[in-house]
């Protein structure tokens, strides 16, 4: 059951309104899923009972803390994963970032939870109604389950959270209507504490946090003076902020192995949103992308695969593109089981305002291009081409890596080459013998140069036409001799 209430934080004596988020199956989330997935579930390898199920788990039978072995007699196709508490600190954390951008201060507590300080946001999203809708339908969004709750002390809203009582409440009254009723064994103390509390008829936590602090010191240990105290404002609870990571990486486990290079599209874009999100709310592009496929009982265990966009991006459908593009080339030596992707080369970007009408749209497309050539042909196989001030046709252009294109288009080499209006646009890496006949339309056009380097020339230009209508740049030699040097489109 769900509740809200807008009443401001201000009036509860100065106490901070705290919001937790619990996260019961993040590794279960993590993992990328089909619409007609299996029973699966996750376990914990040292006591071989069940942490975390899906609904399909659930539908046969199968329930939290059970034993292995239960859940393969319920469901004898259920898939077995094992727990990894690196996979769920890593989600929350991509957890923690994007939330970042909508509440300031969060503390990521154990690996399931994420803690925020509700009171210093409310007044920039006025009540606690648009602060809530903000958080909520970001969380939708990202396709994890959670529980929420909020509380005037940490304890609190982490004990009312993981009870899954759903309040979003500012109203004292109505939170402590939530958290008394409770059990101790929900607290999370441990079982010395709940049955020497037992013993003393304290089985509730309206009866906990109603006994004096000098009696519980008197009579219990230091861990649940720490837990009262701070529950009810009487110790200060030390609370350490996030502070968002700079550097992208994800890794993603595959719900089902994958053979075919093509099926790895889907959890690839998966991926790819994420960090289009990452880097658009830092105004950022990334250059470089490495991605690594890890494999099912294969040596090596995994194949790493650099992708590259020579102008930057940040949007998740062109580095998608650029991968497929890459992956056509690639044969997989294995079933792929899991993805990662780090970013590696990341800038500031610098976007830039435009006019509608005006003539940049070649510009992006000519850097997209070369962005998927070089995906899928190899980042040593294209090249851009400039004009050098040498007379000889032959020296006249070089090649070199893709520069700033858009820059190449703006500068004086365009102007320089379109003014030779007479050039080919096929220039013939060796000239060789002209054998057939052909008719002379324009020229002579008379070059001599290269005495200073050794390869000198002298030879006299002409447009001609063949007997088949093809155009070609053919020169004469002072021997008299005839060659053909290039071809008009």
């Amino acid at each position: 059951m769900s509740h809200l209430d807008n009443r401001y934080p201000d009036q509860q004596q100065g106490r901070s309104l705290w919001l937790y988020l619990h996260f019961p199956c993040l590794q279960l989330n993590t993992l990328y899923q089909h619409l007609d997935s299996r029973p699966t579930v996750i376990v914990d390898e040292k006591t071989h009972r069940i942490v975390q199920c899906n609904t399909s788990a659930k539908q046969q039978g199968i329930d939290i803390d059970m034993g292995l072995a239960s859940a393969a007699s319920l469901a004898a196709n259920v898939c077995v994963y094992p727990y990894q508490q690196n996979i769920e600190q890593q989600r929350l954390q991509e957890l923690a970032d994007s939330l970042y951008l909508l509440s300031a201060d969060i503390c990521m507590h154990s690996t399931n939870g994420l803690l925020l300080n509700v009171s210093r946001m409310l007044t920039l999203y006025q009540n606690l109604t648009h602060y809530w809708q903000a958080l909520s339908t970001h969380l939708d969004s990202a396709n994890v389950d959670y529980y929420y709750a909020t509380a005037y002390s940490v304890n609190g809203a982490i004990l009312l959270a993981k009870n899954q009582c759903n309040i979003i409440s500012a109203d004292q009254h109505e939170i402590e209507q939530e958290l008394h009723p409770l059990a101790l064994a929900h607290t999370g103390l441990s079982a010395k504490n709940i049955n020497h509390l037992k013993r003393i008829g304290i089985e509730q936590v309206e009866q906990l946090i109603a006994l004096p602090l000098t009696d519980i010191a008197k009579r219990f240990d230091i861990d649940l003076v720490n837990y009262v105290g701070r529950f009810t404002g009487q110790l200060h609870h030390p609370i350490t902020f996030y502070q968002p990571d700079e550097k992208f990486f994800k890794h993603l486990d595959l719900w089902h192995d994958i053979s075919n290079v093509m099926y790895l599209e889907k959890p690839l874009y998966s991926i790819y949103q994420s960090l289009e999100q990452f880097l658009y709310l830092r105004q950022q592009r990334c250059q470089q992308l490495q991605v690594t496929l890890y494999f099912r009982d294969h040596h090596p265990p995994h194949q790493t695969l650099m992708i590259n966009s020579a102008h930057g991006e940040y949007r998740s459908s062109q580095w998608l593109e650029l991968s497929l593009l890459t992956l056509e080339s690639v044969t997989l030596m294995a079933p792929v089981v899991a993805i990662s992707v780090k970013a590696c080369e990341v800038d500031k970007s610098e976007f830039k305002h435009s006019d509608l009408f005006a003539s940049q749209q070649a510009a992006t497309g000519a850097a997209q291009l070369i962005a998927k050539l070089q995906a899928k042909l190899g980042q040593d196989a294209v090249f851009s081409v400039s004009a050098v001030s040498d007379h000889r046709p032959e020296c006249g252009l070089r090649y070199h890596q893709p520069e700033d294109i858009e820059n190449k288009l703006n500068s004086t080499r365009v102007e320089e080459v379109a003014g030779q209006s007479h050039r080919p646009s096929l220039l013939l890496e060796q000239p060789f013998a002209l054998t057939d006949n052909v008719t002379l339309h324009h020229g002579p056009e008379r070059i001599i140069s290269g005495w200073w380097d050794e390869h000198s020339i002298c030879r006299d230009y002409f447009i001609a036409r063949s007997a088949h209508g093809q155009w070609l740049w053919v020169f004469r030699t002072p021997d008299n001799d005839w060659f053909i040097h290039g071809l008009f489109s």
